[in-house]
């Protein structure tokens, strides 16, 4: 990690920045600072390694060289002071450079090389334009957001890269409650994926296996990871966990476990334990109405017809809150249609053997209704989730369809974001003077590092500041929006509550940045064009005018001349009156002259761009009288 206060996060950023400057970088590695060798890592010396660097940095690399030594000669060195300082020679001696430690470090160390190795030659051959091995479908991780979610997502990325195959990080929502501490490990998952060059994908269903499935079908899919369900109850009894359901209904897929990590897991943290009180509270009052209900109508009704008044109760909790409250309203109506209805009445006894069987039946009728039930209520929070995303990108949409330039299409992007109150949001580009202008949202101050991270943002084309690895000090997130020829605007995103942007709102933001970056390359497109149009009716109107003024130039020239002749050769021999008229003409010769050279004036001014065209309406008759005025002196000697 870079002292805090850097540009960037981690050093290997700075390489990165170095190389697209064109800088060449020498460095060294070792291989327990591998982010896909993690947890093999603290397998091995049972120290988990906290500065890791992304896998795809290590695989650009131009070159690579495996400096190898053996762990005797290894550890003469730590203990020499060649690589710590004596006493954190001995600390480290003691605690992660052992000789059992450093032997398998070793083995891991040539594994990667020659991974490395293998990348290069397969290179080497599509270089030379010879069969290279093609890219044997895809390998899809499914990941929730439980404690082994990272840990999955390092064995995938283990797994591609020694088959050679594409990967990508599938998460399904369903729909179910998440804690704040579930949702942060699923974001972890995904931006651990990004790093180690996996897609990031999320689905929106009911049926996690299902799901899973059809995209694997759809991507081409030969290898599905997924990790091992914890055991319980509920799962074994409606069809097992999710490896289970994909064994059974899978053809022609490979499907991976990976067993759960013998670790403790940290206590987990409800964050909804109000709400979840609630659901109970609400599956109790159920089940008490319920049984109220069916008191009151037990004199007209059959025994058999009364336990759908219990069945309904469950479907209400099943549809108002999740599957744990519908189950705990089929048990408690379980117990209450037992204890009032069936024979002895107010008492947990049963003697007749079909009642046995009947309570049986509704229990089991219960549990699948709810379960039923929540299904589907979780599937109608996807629809609904995911209808408003859909909503979101057509809302933006439609609304810059309808922008023609630039400062419509802002103001139709401002009024959409505006509706966020969650989130502070601005506009910015870049003035003449190199700075920053707010081109939507209110007047706003940005520290110093923030600033640094937008300049930064607009000159990588790269998303910058809080929540990613370049100058995350700052409370905005950078994300430019960008056509072909480089950014056109910085969209600024701040939450208001100060909790960290979520990575489903960065990729609604994400999402809706391309449209709004299309709006705006067209809208500058539309301008050049307009320019371009207005440059060649200018050139149009300089060439009539250059073409008008030339053929007339000869011609006032050529009077003035032969009157300045005239005078000069006959002087007093010429009469008074005649005199007169030579002068005459020769003065309105002078001042057409005089005209004409104005309007070539006017021509280089029009050249140069100084000259603008301004369009208005004119009647024909004040044209007819504005050339008649110009004339009078000339058209004075033919009025009648």
């Amino acid at each position: 990690s870079n002292a805090p206060g850097s540009r960037h996060a981690k050093r290997w950023q700075d390489i990165q920045e170095l190389l697209t400057a064109g800088i060449d970088v020498y460095t060294t590695v070792n291989v327990q600072h591998l982010e896909s060798l993690n947890d093999q890592v603290r397998g091995i010396t049972g120290v988990q390694v906290r500065e890791t660097l992304p896998d795809w940095v290590l695989q650009e690399a131009d070159e690579l060289l495996l400096i190898d030594l053996p762990p005797r000669e290894l550890l003469e060195r730590l203990r020499d002071g060649k690589v710590y300082v004596p006493e954190q020679a001995r600390a480290a001696i003691d605690a992660f450079f052992t000789q059992t430690n450093l032997t398998a470090l070793r083995e891991l160390a040539m594994q990667t090389a020659a991974a490395q190795v293998d990348n290069d030659l397969t290179q080497g051959y599509r270089q030379l334009g010879q069969a290279a091995p093609a890219v044997r479908g895809r390998l899809l991780v499914g990941v929730d957001g439980d404690v082994q979610a990272e840990r999955l997502v390092r064995h995938a990325s283990r797994v591609a890269q020694r088959r050679h195959l594409p990967w990508s990080l599938v998460h399904v929502d369903n729909g179910s409650a998440r804690d704040e501490p579930s949702r942060q490990r699923l974001q972890n998952a995904q931006q651990l994926a990004e790093r180690l060059g996996g897609e990031v994908v999320l689905l929106r269903a009911g049926e996690v296996a299902r799901t899973l499935i059809q995209h694997a079908s759809e991507r081409r899919a030969t290898l599905l990871l997924v990790g091992q369900s914890r055991p319980r109850l509920r799962r074994r009894m409606f069809g097992g966990g999710l490896a289970s359901r994909l064994l059974r209904d899978a053809r022609g897929l490979e499907i991976n476990v990976l067993d759960s990590d013998e670790q403790p897991r940290p206590a987990r943290v409800r964050s909804n334990a109000v709400q979840t009180g609630f659901d109970y509270v609400l599956a109790l009052t159920a089940t008490v109405a319920a049984s109220a209900l069916a008191w009151g109508i037990s004199g007209w009704l059959a025994l058999p017809n009364i336990s759908l008044v219990f069945l309904m109760a469950v479907l209400l909790v099943a549809v108002r809150s999740s599957l744990g409250p519908a189950l705990a309203c089929a048990a408690m109506s379980f117990l209450a249609y037992d204890f009032l209805f069936i024979p002895p009445n107010f008492s947990f006894t049963i003697q007749r053997e079909e009642d046995v069987l009947t309570l049986v039946f509704f229990l089991l009728m219960a549990a699948l209704t709810g379960n039923l039930a929540a299904r589907q209520r979780r599937q109608l929070q996807a629809l609904r989730d995911t209808q408003q995303e859909t909503g979101e990108l057509l809302d933006l949409s439609r609304k810059l369809t309808a922008a023609t330039d630039r400062q419509a299409v802002i103001s139709a992007a401002a009024q959409h974001l505006n509706g966020w109150h969650d989130l502070q949001l601005c506009l910015l580009n870049r003035d003449n003077q190199g700075g920053w202008k707010i081109e939507s949202g209110e007047p706003l101050t940005f520290t110093e590092a923030e600033r640094a991270a937008a300049d930064w943002s607009w000159q990588h084309d790269q998303p910058a500041g809080a929540g990613t690895g370049t100058l995350p000090s700052g409370r905005w997130w950078w994300w430019p929006l960008s056509a072909e020829g480089g950014p056109l605007a910085l969209l600024g995103v701040c939450p208001k509550e100060g909790k960290p942007l979520s990575g489903q709102r960065r990729r609604l933001l994400a999402a809706l940045s391309q449209p709004l970056a299309q709006a705006l390359a067209r809208a500058q497109l539309a301008q050049d064009l307009e320019a371009a149009r207005l440059h060649g009716e200018t050139e149009q109107l300089r060439s009539a005018l250059l073409a008008s003024v030339s053929h007339d130039l000869r011609t006032p020239l050529t009077a003035m001349r032969g009157s300045i002749d005239s005078l000069l050769a006959l002087g007093e021999a010429i009469p008074l009156a005649d005199r007169r008229e030579l002068l005459e003409g020769t003065r309105d010769e002078a001042e057409r002259l005089d005209r004409y050279i104005q309007n070539l004036l006017d021509m280089t001014r029009l050249g140069h761009g100084a000259l603008k065209l301004a369009r208005d309406w004119v009647s024909p008759a004040d044209i007819v009288g504005s050339a008649l005025n110009r004339l009078r002196a000339v058209l004075a000697p033919l009025a009648l």
